[in-house]
């Protein structure tokens, strides 16, 4: 332990250059797509790839994961949680192109979404089901032109997930 004042300095000065130089180690960055402070983001890179190898069955590409879709998608599911509705557009009625520009989506030349709620243990399995039985919800998850998506996942405070899925799609550069 530094028994002098500028020897306790010099200590802290270390310690926090330690703690910068090895906190990646500890906390590594997030995958691309992903909102650090998205709790949910797990369960939405599990999504991404269950989708993926949806679309993969059915010799479609993959879609991407984009930053600006993922803030689109997370900011509604959170609203629906807050205030508890279940619908493409808000209260307000915004749509999702327009919520997706809002969140600083630009260029895209087709936009769909998916929404879905649960209460189940296995919300990812229930909502993707779901999702695949509705003829709808699964001609968005098989549209071709899609290139992109977005995925938000939030909790209500009564348990309820909440689930938001954007697709977009771009130019090709």
């Amino acid at each position: 332990m530094p028994n002098t004042i500028p020897r306790a300095l010099l200590f802290l000065a270390g310690f926090a250059a330690a703690l910068w130089l090895l906190g990646p180690l500890v906390h590594p960055p997030m995958a691309r797509g992903q909102d650090i402070s998205d709790p949910h983001a797990q369960l939405s890179a599990r999504l991404h790839a269950d989708v993926n190898a949806f679309r993969a069955q059915h010799h479609l590409i993959p879609l991407a994961r984009r930053a600006d879709l993922d803030r689109a998608a997370l900011a509604h599911s959170r609203d629906m949680a807050a205030r508890r509705y279940l619908s493409h557009d808000t209260p307000e009625g915004l749509n999702p192109p327009q919520r997706m520009e809002r969140a600083g989506a630009a260029g895209f030349t087709l936009a769909g979404e998916n929404v879905g709620m649960t209460t189940k243990a296995n919300p990812n399995h229930e909502v993707l089901t779901g999702w695949k039985l509705s003829p709808v919800h699964r001609d968005n998850l098989l549209t071709s032109a899609f290139n992109s998506t977005g995925i938000g996942i939030a909790r209500a405070s009564d348990g309820t997930w909440y689930y938001t899925q954007v697709y977009a799609t771009y130019p090709r550069n």
